[in-house]
């Protein structure tokens, strides 16, 4: 009985938190190109990074955390390749500590007849939640605007073309992809008073992998039923690719709280468990390692014999 009221207000303690707590993450965006396809225009080109630059103002405009990629990753990695794959781009963006990763290509279009030859642009992408590998959506550009260019026309002809167009096309992709991260990430937290404890998280709900290393089966009951009144709380479910032990577990967590949120809960909930353990947080992926006390083993004394 007296662990039941005792669970009880640890769990009332848990609703009852500033406002501030629930604001949910502002994620890291990084703008790359994926230009392994020979018909797109590679990153080293000027045009491409119009293109880049312009979308990256759209985003920045609507408030959203964007990162450069030399910046982050100028002392650490090799600068200037083309053609990069997509393994290549989000193993970039995972050392970088990105969330979502907003891959594009542009494809030039040229249509001639024969009274003329016109040049506009593609350009198609996707969005992707790094750390869970969500598919965030997907989003295709092509402008009405056109270039005229004079016959006989190169490829240089062609970019030059792109290139006075790549503000509009920049503006209007970067448009698309901001209208569709705020459906994921909108702006700031709520309060509703219908939801437990009166306030709500507005966040993207992301799955979280949670590893519990020196817990015993009896811990995770408690575990679970703390776990399952966080805020932002959809589900949970034993990871089905992970050895699971007597005291090892691993969970998928879906849930829209932010990282510090999570972490500060779990802390609290050490504490709430009368147990010591330490808290690690990378990406996605929490986890608590118990830490058990050591018992001194003493020898028996002889005196009496």
């Amino acid at each position: 009985m007296k662990k039941t009221i005792l669970l009880l207000i640890a769990m009332i303690s848990f609703f009852v938190v500033p406002s501030l707590a629930l604001a949910t993450d502002l994620p890291r965006v990084m703008i790359v190109g994926e230009d392994i396809d020979n018909d797109t225009i590679p990153r080293d080109s000027r045009v491409f990074k119009r293109v880049l630059n312009s979308i990256s103002n759209e985003l920045v405009n609507r408030g959203f955390d964007v990162r450069d990629e030399t910046a982050l990753t100028h002392q650490t990695h090799v600068q200037g390749r083309i053609r990069r794959n997509d393994a290549e781009l989000i193993q970039i963006a995972k050392d970088a500590g990105i969330d979502v990763l907003v891959i594009f290509s542009i494809y030039p279009n040229v249509k001639s007849n024969a009274n003329s030859v016109r040049v506009t642009a593609r350009v198609e992408g996707r969005l992707l939640s790094v750390w869970d590998g969500a598919r965030m959506g997907n989003f295709e550009s092509e402008p009405q605007q056109y270039q005229l260019v004079p016959r006989p026309y190169s490829r240089n002809d062609v970019l030059e073309a792109v290139g006075k167009l790549s503000k509009i096309i920049g503006a209007d992709v970067g448009a698309v992809l901001g209208d569709r991260l705020e459906q994921y990430h909108p702006e700031g937290g709520s309060s509703d008073s219908g939801s437990s404890g009166g306030v709500s998280s507005a966040g993207r709900l992301v799955e979280w992998t949670l590893i519990f290393d020196g817990f015993t089966d009896t811990d995770m009951l408690d575990v679970e039923d703390y776990i399952t009144i966080y805020t932002g709380y959809d589900s949970h479910r034993p990871k089905s690719n992970a050895l699971n032990t007597s005291s090892h577990h691993e969970y998928w967590y879906k849930s829209s709280i932010d990282s510090a949120h999570l972490k500060r809960n779990m802390v609290r909930m050490l504490q709430k468990m009368n147990m010591k353990g330490r808290v690690y947080i990378s990406g996605n992926e929490l986890k608590i390692v118990k830490q058990h006390s050591v018992r001194q083993r003493t020898k028996k004394s002889n005196d009496g014999w």
